[in-house]
């Protein structure tokens, strides 16, 4: 392996690119990674300064998913073999055959192999087990998780990975903020403009909480909205609440995937925004938020907490209670001057300790040593 005063060369591989917004994670790392002469390139599904399209197949049941993963993965080993890294990182989001072959033909040609876990939930899911997540946590060399709870939890299940787990937070997008203003924003969105805007943003599934949201929401005077794509669940779930709620002209809804043009215009008309998760590792959406300058509300996680541990800089409740929600949300949307704390603190946090030229610093300790 090469000392650190050698150029480093490094391919990042992320399968899944823009459909879970990985792509800033990828370009920022990358970015920051090149000041310090560690030079990379990104096997993706989109293209950018640093990214190639290699990952060319259909997410979901589509019946050309595995013949399409197949040939992005041959597409893998031969641009391995040409470019001959010193190092690959490979977001690791799921223990699959896919992913142990992936991994074994990184090791066999001889190259570092440094996963980045994001959650451990998804990596044992209907295609892949503990048994397989063993096989990819012995062929990693290093493994980075973002905070100590997904640690933690990792280590639980595998407590021979010890050696190998590293602390490197989540980067920040203060980049993706426009310059587009408040009020176009809500223009452009056809919003109220009257009323405070309460935000709900990204992947609806039962552990995001959004039932808890929609009960809160019966007694605020604000309008919520609700933005992103279903996930392991039907919307009929919340048929009842969204009926209620549009009567009385208080719920906007984009059942979709979020271009970035969108998401700009969402965050940009937010006064709070709500992360009522039930469960979850790590959140891109909170770092976004506060990336932005919105005030967030979150339920009690563990991962939440250590966030804010080192700076007040969120609201709590506790997960799954509404009341308290709805208590803690009328109290926020009432207070400019406690909002105006938490933004100038969440960006703060982001500097002390979600910078990506200090995460950059971080990986090449751990890449290049």
């Amino acid at each position: 392996m090469k000392n650190m005063r050698e150029a480093c060369n490094v391919i990042i591989i992320d399968p899944v690119g823009k459909k879970a917004g990985l792509d800033h994670y990828n370009d920022s790392l990358a970015k920051s990674l090149n000041k310090l002469d560690v030079l990379v390139r990104v096997y993706s599904n989109y293209k950018s300064e640093y990214s190639e399209p290699v990952f060319k197949f259909r997410f979901g049941k589509s019946i050309f998913f595995l013949p399409e993963m197949f040939f992005s993965l041959m597409k893998v080993f031969k641009n391995l073999k040409q470019q001959k890294p010193d190092i690959v990182i490979l977001h690791l989001f799921n223990a699959t055959r896919a992913s142990i072959s992936l991994s074994s033909e990184i090791k066999k040609q001889n190259i570092k192999l440094v996963y980045i876990l994001h959650d451990i939930e998804s990596l044992i899911d209907e295609v892949s087990n503990n048994n397989q997540l063993n096989i990819c946590l012995q062929l990693a060399d290093e493994i980075v998780v973002h905070n100590h709870f997904t640690a933690s939890e990792l280590l639980k299940k595998n407590p021979g990975a010890e050696k190998k787990v590293t602390i490197i937070p989540h980067g920040d997008f203060l980049e993706l903020p426009s310059s587009v203003s408040k009020d176009d924003a809500i223009a452009q969105l056809g919003l109220d403009k009257k009323m405070p805007k309460v935000l709900f943003f990204g992947m609806i599934k039962p552990t995001k909480g959004l039932d808890v949201l929609l009960k809160a929401m019966q007694k605020i005077n604000a309008q919520v909205i609700v933005a992103g794509r279903v996930r392991k669940q039907s919307m009929s779930d919340y048929a009842e609440a969204f009926s209620d709620l549009k009567k009385q002209g208080k719920l906007v809804t984009d059942i979709n995937y979020i271009t970035n043009e969108k998401r700009d215009l969402y965050f940009k008309s937010a006064d709070v925004i709500v992360l009522p998760y039930t469960k979850i590792y790590q959140s891109g959406v909170l770092l976004m938020a506060m990336s932005y300058g919105i005030p967030v509300i979150a339920s009690d996680l563990q991962p939440n907490l250590e966030l804010a541990s080192e700076m007040d800089c969120m609201e709590f409740f506790r997960v799954g209670d509404h009341l308290m929600l709805e208590r803690v949300m009328s109290s926020l949307l009432a207070n400019r001057d406690r909002r105006d704390v938490l933004r100038k603190n969440g960006f703060s946090v982001l500097e002390s300790s979600h910078n990506w030229n200090k995460i950059a610093n971080s990986f090449k300790q751990i890449i290049c040593r």
